[in-house]
């Protein structure tokens, strides 16, 4: 396949299931994240059901790591697993013991956007678990009660994981990472010097205590981080498993996914001469110039649409994030970095 031999060597591995629960079948799909072309595919069927080429019987939850180890096996046949670089997932597929039996264990890597939402949603339940804490005055001498000390820094937070993500360097986004609590509170000696100096953590500032929490937290997420992918992420993994599901839609009940899913594959490598390809491997007389020539040019209006639609949503993301705020009760102040223009005209995505 072309796609093998043009291999960047950042591999994204994701599963879909045909089935919301309980699913009797699972495709595991291993695409390039550069090229975001499709380099192995694998299907796993449950035994049982009259299902055609069943050849698992464990548990569902476990089809992905079974789908994983035959993808790996297949790259080793193809000769391109020792050219891998970094295999990209989510914390949810449990394949430790996989990436182990085949030597890779230090080539995993995690999907940014999912490691996101799990810090955002662990720091969500540390604030709500400390809604009042008791802290000793150094000045009074005394102990005194602090309601809701952590509320507000979710977002900041996350600006600054994501910022700590596009830094290749593992040693340089540890320290940027676990740093930001001398950030929050006015400490910027720590910092990189393209980091702008926007939060003031003024409950932090007044409190050490806090501020050891705070770094608590963070310190056991840094192995987590560390480990994030700043090259790729499983995002294109989900677009196929959208493609997918225009042959497969999870409401039905599927004895044969194989032809479905080979059809896919095809589509989506070559979007424009799948067709073509199809017909001269089933021996198929060619269709009219005409159809051809329409199913190319909705291909192409597909795509460009697609791109836009891709350039118009990040855009939007990127302004959010830029003029994104959080003061709860004066206690935390974002102001905007000297090189954030507020003339920037950035069109909306509807």
């Amino acid at each position: 396949m072309l796609s093998r031999k043009s291999f960047s060597g950042y591999l994204s591995i994701d599963a879909r299931w045909t089935h919301r629960r309980n699913s009797p079948s699972c495709t595991v799909t291993a695409l390039d994240a550069v090229t975001k072309r499709v380099l192995a595919c694998v299907n796993i069927n449950h035994i049982g059901g009259n299902r055609q080429h069943a050849q698992y019987s464990g548990a569902s939850n476990n089809m992905e790591s079974a789908g994983t180890r035959i993808i790996l096996k297949q790259l080793k046949k193809y000769n391109i697993l020792k050219d891998v670089k970094e295999i990209i997932k989510d914390r949810d597929n449990k394949s430790v013991s996989v990436f182990k039996e085949f030597g890779v264990s230090h080539l995993e890597r995690f999907d940014p956007g999912h490691v996101s939402k799990n810090i955002s949603k662990d720091f969500t339940k540390f604030s709500a678990s400390h809604k009042t804490v008791e802290v000793f005055n150094d000045k009074t001498q005394k102990i005194e009660k602090i309601e809701r000390p952590f509320w507000g820094l979710n977002a900041s937070l996350s600006m600054w994981l994501w910022s700590c993500f596009a830094e290749e360097n593992i040693d340089k986004r540890t320290k940027m990472w676990e740093n930001c609590v001398y950030h929050y509170v006015g400490n910027h000696s720590f910092c990189e010097p393209h980091n702008y100096k926007c939060f003031e953590w003024q409950k932090g500032i007044n409190s050490i205590q806090l501020q050891f929490m705070l770094y608590d937290w963070v310190h056991k997420w840094t192995p987590i981080v560390s480990k994030v992918s700043s090259i790729g992420s499983t995002c294109m993994n989900e677009a196929f498993n959208s493609k997918i599901a225009c042959y497969l839609d999870k409401s039905r009940a599927w004895k044969n996914i194989n032809i479905r899913v080979n059809v896919a594959i095809l589509e989506w490598n070559d979007p424009e001469h799948f067709l073509g390809d199809i017909q001269k491997a089933l021996h198929l007389s060619p269709l009219p110039e005409d159809c051809v020539k329409s199913f190319e040019e909705n291909c192409y209006s597909k795509m460009i649409l697609k791109q836009k639609t891709v350039t118009k949503g990040s855009k939007k993301q990127n302004k959010y994030k830029k003029s994104i705020q959080s003061v709860p009760g004066g206690d935390y102040q974002v102001f905007k970095s000297e090189w954030e223009s507020e003339d920037e005209d950035i069109d909306d995505f509807d």
